[in-house]
């Protein structure tokens, strides 16, 4: 009897192991959001397009952000954009914090960015940037991120990201 209680307490203490690992793998159970905590997005790489004259402009571009959750629903995560910038055609966008909001959608795993920013040459612009998560990691999630953007000149450009989130300490 006692070498039938050893093969089926070994099965067991492996059932138990199995059960454990997801939670210690799983991306969104140990970065569960919290009002208050800060996350930041950085740029991977970027491209901007615009039609001007004739032909196309194509530079490459970039997203730096730095959000603050200030509320935490169920299918929802509101936040605020601390600081940040925006750059393409070798032009530098800095965020007015103190305009932007975002949204992230749990459900769905999207997010829009929204908010005004001043050109380089002092104007104001506003900007709108979709977003969605393309693959989660333990440190963070990588996302694809787009905007059609109408410069200070009225040119309009589309703009398409792949950039990392991750949670500051």
């Amino acid at each position: 009897m006692r070498e039938k209680q050893l093969p089926l307490f070994l099965v067991a203490l492996a059932l138990i192991a199995l059960m454990t690992v997801p939670a210690f793998a799983d991306p969104i159970a140990a970065t569960s959001p919290s009002t208050g905590d800060r996350y930041a997005i950085t740029p991977i790489s970027g491209e901007a397009r615009a039609w001007v004259a004739g032909s196309w402009i194509v530079s490459s571009a970039s997203l730096q952000l730095v959000v603050q959750v200030t509320n935490v629903g169920p299918n929802n995560i509101i936040f605020r954009t601390l600081s940040g910038t925006i750059r393409f055609d070798g032009r530098v966008y800095n965020i007015v914090a103190d305009g932007w909001r975002g949204d992230y959608n749990r459900v769905s795993k999207t997010c829009v960015y929204q908010g005004p920013a001043v050109a380089p040459n002092g104007a104001r612009a506003f900007f709108i940037i979709y977003g969605h998560d393309t693959s989660d990691t333990q440190q963070g999630t990588y996302m694809r991120m787009w905007s059609a953007f109408r410069d200070e000149n009225a040119v309009l450009w589309r703009i398409d990201l792949q950039t990392y989130r991750f949670k500051l300490n």
